[in-house]
Order: C-alpha cells, then sequence, then structure tokens
C-alpha cells in the first residue's frame, strides 16, 4: 500500500454488505467443472441409484495447467453429508471418466456405508434426498492409501484444493 501524500484529505475502504449464500457455488463462464450426465437439481437416473449401482460417467471441464491431481466427491446433503464417493489422485489428463470405472492410480475413500468406493444413492422408500456432487483441482498428489476413512480424504483434498465446482441432484426411492 502505498503512503497517504501531505495533501491527501480522505481515504477510500470500499466495502460490501453481500453476504454469502449458503451452498453458492461461484464458478466464473468458462471456469473449471466436472459436468455430470444430469442438469442442475435434476433426478437422478436409477443405473446410478441402489437399482444398478454403476457409477456416473462424469468430465472435469477447463482444468488449469498447475492442477497436479484431481478429486470428486459425492454427498447426501439430506442425511448431514453421509458420503457416497471420494475419489482423489485422478491424473489431470484423465478428464473423463467412464460409467462404472475409476481412473488408475487414483484412490477411494470408505463411505457411509462401510465399503471402499462408490456407495449408490438410496434413500428409504418414499424420501427424497438431495446430494451434492464436488470437482477439485488439487495442487499436490494425497500421500494416502486406497480404502482411508472418508473424514480424513475430504480434510486432505479440502486443504488442497486450488479450485472447486459443484452441483446437486436427487434421489427419490418408491
Amino acid at each position: 500500500m502505498q503512503e497517504p501524500s501531505a495533501n491527501q484529505q480522505e481515504s477510500i475502504a470500499v466495502t460490501t454488505t453481500a453476504g454469502a449464500v449458503a451452498g453458492a457455488v461461484m464458478t466464473p463462464v468458462g471456469g473449471f467443472a466436472l459436468t455430470p450426465p444430469w442438469a442442475e437439481g435434476a433426478q437422478l437416473d436409477a443405473r446410478f441409484t441402489c437399482a444398478a449401482g454403476i457409477s456416473p460417467s462424469l468430465t472435469f471441464v477447463n482444468v488449469a495447467t498447475d492442477i497436479v491431481t484431481l478429486a470428486l466427491s459425492i454427498v447426501d446433503e439430506t442425511t448431514n453429508n453421509s458420503v457416497q464417493w471420494i475419489v482423489a489422485n485422478i491424473q489431470p489428463t484423465e478428464t473423463a471418466l467412464a460409467e462404472g470405472q475409476v481412473p488408475l492410480g487414483s484412490i477411494q475413500a470408505m463411505n457411509s456405508l462401510g465399503t471402499i468406493g462408490f456407495g449408490a444413492p438410496c434413500p428409504p422408500a418414499g424420501e427424497t434426498h438431495t446430494y451434492r456432487l464436488t470437482g477439485y483441482g488439487l495442487s499436490q498428489q494425497l500421500e494416502l492409501e486406497n480404502g482411508v476413512d472418508s473424514a480424513t480424504l475430504i480434510q486432505a483434498i479440502e486443504l488442497a484444493a486450488l479450485d472447486t465446482q459443484s452441483s446437486s441432484f436427487i434421489v427419490t426411492s418408491n
């Protein structure tokens, strides 16, 4: 900051009164994103739920050159962010994840169902749950083992995150 001059009569401070909006994610146009095969807030296709239990195809776009690895998470916001899936150490050249697949060399956390990998969303009969998919661009490779607990992996991801982007979807069980 520059020292004030002798003839300076006032200071200008710029502030905002706008508060953060809970759950809002700001992504610049053309910015980093993780694109799923569903529209924002839409009902998830049954093949990605407990009906078939297949993990969805996902695509990372606009990955910056300073990104060392990629990560993703799916949490159930209706049940206090129970973890459905966390994958990390995805190479930035592996921007397209095929349906039912995880990239070689990536690690997955233990999900809230007690298994490693994708835990298909499956709310109780008659309930609708909201899920959040988040993509991360990380500054480093994470030195953790496959099957690590989800809290440890998500903490490491959040500490290394340079870019993030989220979207939501719903699942209604009959």
